[in-house]
């Protein structure tokens, strides 16, 4: 054992691996660290996101199912489908608020003149076939 100590110490490489595996460590221990934090960051973003429910909210589960949010009693959260079917959900299965769909006829184009016109959508513009 000690023929090997001393052939490292003659080398001279035994002290530069060992700097070497400390950064590596002290590396992994940053990644650790950093990651660890993201995710509870996340946790406590959707923890904010299901408490702000409220009724008449448009939401979707986990599992796809659309519905507005009709009563909130604690972790239960009751949605009613475009059908007029109900049903009862956790608070955690909510994935997401649906935003509303606007829609819109045209587009307001600013012309070179100053002058605004409503711009045609692609499929009722004139073809030069």
């Amino acid at each position: 054992m000690t023929d090997v100590t001393n052939l490292a110490a003659a080398t001279g490489t035994g002290g530069s691996s060992g700097i070497f595996l400390y950064v590596v460590l002290g590396a992994l221990v940053l990644m650790m660290f950093f990651g660890s934090r993201r995710a509870r960051k996340q946790q406590r973003e959707a923890s904010a996101f299901r408490d702000s429910l409220e009724v008449g909210t448009e939401v979707m589960t986990g599992s796809g199912f659309f519905g507005t949010i009709v009563a909130v009693e604690g972790d239960r959260i009751t949605l009613v489908a475009d059908d007029g079917g109900r049903s009862t959900w956790i608070r955690q299965a909510i994935a997401k608020v649906v935003e509303p769909v606007v829609e819109d006829d045209g587009i307001d184009v600013l012309e070179e003149d100053g002058t605004d016109t409503p711009e045609t959508p692609q499929d009722q513009r004139p073809t030069n076939d």
